[in-house]
């Protein structure tokens, strides 16, 4: 990208140790480096999902080394690509998941292949909201459920983050959908 010139060092959300949100710091670190099949994304959204309290909160065991930056959904621009690295190129807008940690930094290195291009109808924010929930929903519908046009599907907490893709996915396939909510999240279907 013309004018690009790498940084050293980059702000991120880490923690050295598990506990509650008073672990979290905003600290310099150096910016990650790209194997051959990877890219760099400067962030410009990301998400949390249920997994990054259960790793900071030490729920998940020693699997997550610390210091560990908290993030997994991701929205940004490639700034670099990996040797082997055709299917993106520097200044496309991507999104989807890092291989385990590192969104909530200005930029984070992943596998080219957990990304696509971002739409350009959606913002960042929307993009990097979608990656685990659509997900999520995609896998408990259709690889584990099999689901197929013309079935019923019942889907609770249909208002929840993987519950709303879940319904817009099934209603997509062709399957009636009966979904359960609170009352108070009524509106979110009218």
């Amino acid at each position: 990208m013309p004018g690009y010139q790498r940084k050293e060092s980059m702000k991120a959300i880490r923690y050295h140790r598990h506990g509650g949100s008073e672990v979290l710091q905003y600290e310099d670190v150096p910016v990650p480096l790209v194997n051959e099949r990877e890219v760099l994304v400067r962030v410009h959204a990301a998400s949390i999902n249920p997994g990054d309290w259960q790793i900071r909160s030490g729920m998940a065991g020693d699997r997550f080394p610390l210091p560990y930056i908290p993030g997994w959904d991701i929205s940004g621009t490639v700034e670099e690509i990996g040797a082997d690295v055709t299917s993106l190129r520097v200044g496309d807008e991507v999104f989807g998941m890092t291989a385990n940690s590192g969104a909530c930094a200005e930029y984070a290195a992943l596998p080219a292949a957990q990304l696509t291009r971002k739409p350009r109808s959606i913002s960042h924010e929307a993009a990097a909201a979608l990656p685990q929930s659509a997900c999520a929903a995609w896998n408990a519908l259709f690889v584990q459920g099999g689901l197929k046009a013309g079935q019923r599907v019942l889907i609770n907490g249909a208002s929840g983050g993987v519950g709303h893709f879940a319904v817009q996915l099934a209603k997509w396939k062709g399957a009636e959908v009966i979904g359960v909510a609170s009352g108070r999240n009524e509106a979110f279907f009218a």
